[in-house]
């Protein structure tokens, strides 16, 4: 799908701010499934009845932890396609998109997965490689929610639109990454005050806060709804933008 005129290779800063306006646009139709995804990825945690350095890890624990990245892949995978819809003016029903997540779930969950391990990775081996692939591979879930590219395509997809140029979408992605980092702090507080007070009092076995319904169920999915939403917009807007790019080139 050809991006539309007004995301046609913008500069960074033009992407930045295309990507603002978006997502206050879009908002109200993209924050319900986000937001139902941020409840559903603290259920595991929650299940396994504790924070990040207290969960226990069980069969059950694993089961239920891929039945809930599969329900969260499959909002987001909704989310980007009620983005495309605002950019194009399209009228989708409800039904007809989450028809289109579910389809895009395993993709976008196995995604993040290959992700995640080769971002990290290269993070560990040298910071540089670990830059180049999270923003050359950041923009897989557009390929499959938008261009219905498989497992095999979305990851080479996103890395042959992002690579001409790695930087230059490095420099856009890197807002939405500093608002993402300052959420995580944000959600980790509880864990991260429990395991200071711990050491503070010499035991080194650091336990993590008991989980608390009203912060981890009801906050912290809200203010990482309206986070992530911010976070999709832009990389919306950077993904058309190289769609653009390589369009003409």
């Amino acid at each position: 799908m050809p991006a539309s005129p007004e995301l046609r290779q913008l500069p960074i800063g033009g992407a930045l701010e295309a990507g603002w306006r978006l997502f206050l646009k879009s908002l109200p139709a993209v924050f319900l499934p986000v937001w139902v995804a941020g409840g559903i990825n603290a259920i595991p945690v929650l299940f396994a009845g504790g924070g990040a350095l207290g969960a226990s890890i069980n069969r059950t624990t694993i089961v239920i932890t891929v039945i809930c990245w599969l329900v969260e892949s499959a909002l987001y995978g909704v989310a980007i396609q009620r983005l495309d819809d605002c950019v194009t003016g399209t009228i989708r029903s409800h039904a007809q998109a989450l028809h289109i997540g579910v389809r895009a779930a395993v993709a976008i969950l196995i995604g993040d997965l290959l992700y995640n391990i080769a971002t990290w990775i290269g993070f560990f081996l040298l910071i540089v490689p670990g830059v180049i692939l999270g923003t050359t591979w950041a923009f897989f879930a557009y390929a499959a929610v938008l261009d219905r590219k498989n497992l095999l395509e979305m990851l080479g997809y996103s890395h042959a639109l992002a690579w001409p140029q790695w930087w230059r979408s490095s420099a856009v992605l890197s807002a939405p990454a500093i608002v993402l980092l300052v959420y995580d702090v944000i959600a980790s507080w509880p864990d991260i005050m429990s395991a200071v007070q711990q050491l503070g009092s010499g035991n080194l076995l650091a336990a993590s806060a008991p989980p608390k319904l009203w912060y981890d169920l009801g906050l912290m999915p809200v203010v990482g709804a309206v986070v992530w939403c911010y976070v999709l917009a832009v990389c919306y807007v950077q993904y058309r933008n190289l769609q653009a790019r390589a369009a003409v080139h």
